[in-house]
């Protein structure tokens, strides 16, 4: 085992959070207290999907990739291809992976959000008024991980397989008295539709509950090296986030983020590499380097990292940490949900934030 293998498995987990509900608390009745409207959801065909995972103006999604990432996006090496095709050849990749839904993938899907809808309605109706678009990809796509572009919660086949599957013992099992199985992993993805559509709303939670300080500049501080190593987070592009160490007894501040390794091909998201990355200034932010790269940690050696946050899982970008945190909040899966770092005022935030 290497010093970055726990680091992995948080990251491999991002496919994994698909069993919500086996511990939350009863909210049986809530239907019948909160007749509120009907979810809105949508499923792209397969023309609308290749369109919105294509370029926007506001969103380049593509035109941030390096080299090293699209290799591991297209699972080649790329000999001979410049940067500007590598760049389009991912674009047209992710576009030629959109897949149909059929009828049972989405009923099984809707059936999960019409269920959690009532308690959506009771604790976070932002989440219930926002309305709900996916996207199907095939597993080879986006290294067969759930994310997000822009509205849309884009999930591989192979989680929409297990949503299904899940709602099939759903049914066989009867009414149950807790938010149907699934709802943790589409929570969490809506909560970054949520993230990108009022950021400013978000912002408060991560830099007044959480500590972030949001540095100057989109982007945040970058180097050749990030530059060519960096892995595009497309739920967390903007990495502009410091973070005081001194809040978790250490000193000087880090910028977290996700880093590939050199290799003639990495692998996505098994090479991925959770760091917090060094940086100076307060006004004028730089990335602290020796010897032409980043001065870099693993997060799992910095000291206090993941007891800071309420939950150790995909602590790498605000982003992520809400949506770990929120998805846990709503649906009250976690027996000392309240006790965990950070809750009470998690729950006073959302008091406004989701309102």
């Amino acid at each position: 085992m290497n010093r970055h293998d726990a680091a992995r498995r948080r990251l491999l987990r991002a496919g994994m959070r698909l069993a919500a509900g086996a511990a939350a608390l009863p909210f049986t009745g809530l239907a019948r207290a909160q007749s509120g409207a009907a979810p809105r959801i949508a499923f792209l065909d397969t023309a609308a999907a290749a369109a919105a995972l294509a370029d926007g103006v506001d969103d380049p999604y593509y035109g941030r990739m390096g080299l090293l990432e699209i290799r591991a996006r297209l699972h080649s090496a790329l000999p001979g291809m410049s940067l500007a095709d590598a760049r389009a050849a991912a674009r047209e990749y992710d576009a030629a992976s959109a897949l149909p839904f059929g009828a049972e993938e989405r009923d099984a899907i809707a059936a999960i959000i019409e269920g959690m809808q009532p308690l959506l309605i009771a604790r976070a109706p932002l989440f219930a008024r926002t309305p709900w678009s996916f996207i199907q990809l095939d597993d080879r796509a986006e290294g067969g991980m759930p994310h997000t572009r822009g509205p849309h919660i884009v999930l591989p086949r192979s989680d929409v397989d297990v949503l299904v599957k899940l709602q099939r013992q759903g049914r066989a099992r009867g009414p149950q008295a807790t938010p149907p199985r699934g709802a943790g992993l589409l929570l969490h993805e809506q909560t970054h539709v949520l993230e990108r559509l009022h950021p400013a709303r978000f912002e408060a939670l991560f830099t007044q509950v959480f500590g972030f300080t949001r540095m100057a500049g989109r982007g945040g501080p970058t180097t050749d090296w990030l530059a060519a190593h960096r892995c595009t987070n497309p739920d967390g592009p903007d990495v502009a986030w410091a973070f005081p160490l001194a809040a978790i007894g250490g000193t000087g501040w880090v910028m977290p983020d996700i880093v590939l390794p050199d290799k003639p091909l990495p692998r996505m998201p098994q090479d991925f590499q959770a760091v917090g990355i060094e940086v100076s200034g307060g006004t004028d932010w730089r990335v602290v380097e020796r010897d032409g790269e980043p001065v870099r940690h693993d997060l799992d050696r910095i000291r206090g990292w993941h007891a800071h946050f309420p939950f150790p899982d995909e602590d790498f970008h605000p982003h992520e940490i809400a949506a770990v945190t929120l998805a846990h909040w709503i649906l009250r899966d976690v027996p000392d949900v309240d006790r965990r770092p950070l809750m009470p005022a998690v729950a006073a935030w959302a008091r406004t934030g989701l309102a």
